[in-house]
């Protein structure tokens, strides 16, 4: 990453794309330190990351990747991983499963909250398990949002129901999404278009198609139909 200097409001949508390699995920990743910086500065609420405690500074973040990490256990168990409270609050679950659009898995499932999803939650599809991420992102209830490719890899009706979900998650927070299907961030706030480690273009996805530029040459190759 070189020359970045972004500023994002809270409650803020904002899409990050561009060429694979571009940057996105590390700069992202930069925000919870999952990568450390050598130069610069990175500021949550006026402070330095450097300045806060790891543990806090994370907990300001949920994050729905399109690599899901599950533990072999329930399914309430992997829906409160990483919240602070030890005891597991099953209304809480039962409330995020439900809005995650996970209802109709808790009822099918022998022992409801409590059955287990296998090594990964193999047990389940992916749209199941993108659903189950967004759960956990619900339960958490951070106040800061990153979608890092959180649709990619699934069938339209999967898409679909995970993009219902995703869509109540937002609501009232400050969301990054990093995005190859252009028309899952359409209606983004503001649009940064990153290559080779650098802002390129940056504005409403409107403004960027009328600029004619990199992002309009992205978007017109998102829809061009493949070859047989």
């Amino acid at each position: 990453l070189r020359g970045i200097s972004l500023d994002i409001r809270p409650g803020e949508v904002v899409a990050f794309v561009g060429p694979s390699g571009s940057g996105k995920t590390t700069l992202v990743n930069l925000l919870p330190r999952f990568v450390e910086i050598d130069r610069g500065d990175i500021r949550l609420d006026g402070t330095p990351l450097a300045d806060w405690e790891l543990g806090s500074l994370r907990r300001q973040y949920a994050m729905v990747s399109q690599d899901v990490v599950m533990l072999n256990d329930t399914l309430a168990a992997n829906v409160a991983l990483g919240a602070v409270d030890a005891q597991i609050d099953e209304g809480r679950v039962r409330a995020a499963l439900a809005s995650a659009n996970l209802s109709e898995l808790i009822e099918r499932l022998p022992q409801g909250i409590h059955s287990t999803v296998g090594h990964n939650a193999a047990e389940l599809s992916g749209g199941q398990r993108q659903r189950l991420a967004i759960a956990r992102a619900i339960y958490k209830d951070a106040p800061i949002l990153i979608l890092d490719e959180a649709t990619s890899a699934l069938d339209n009706e999967s898409e679909r129901l995970v993009q219902d979900a995703l869509a109540g998650l937002m609501q009232g927070r400050t969301t990054l999404v990093i995005a190859h299907r252009l028309s899952t961030i359409e209606h983004a706030d503001r649009v940064i278009v990153l290559a080779d480690g650098r802002i390129r273009e940056q504005g409403t996805h409107r403004e960027l198609l009328q600029a004619d530029g990199l992002y309009a040459r992205l978007h017109a190759q998102s829809f061009r139909p493949e070859a047989p």
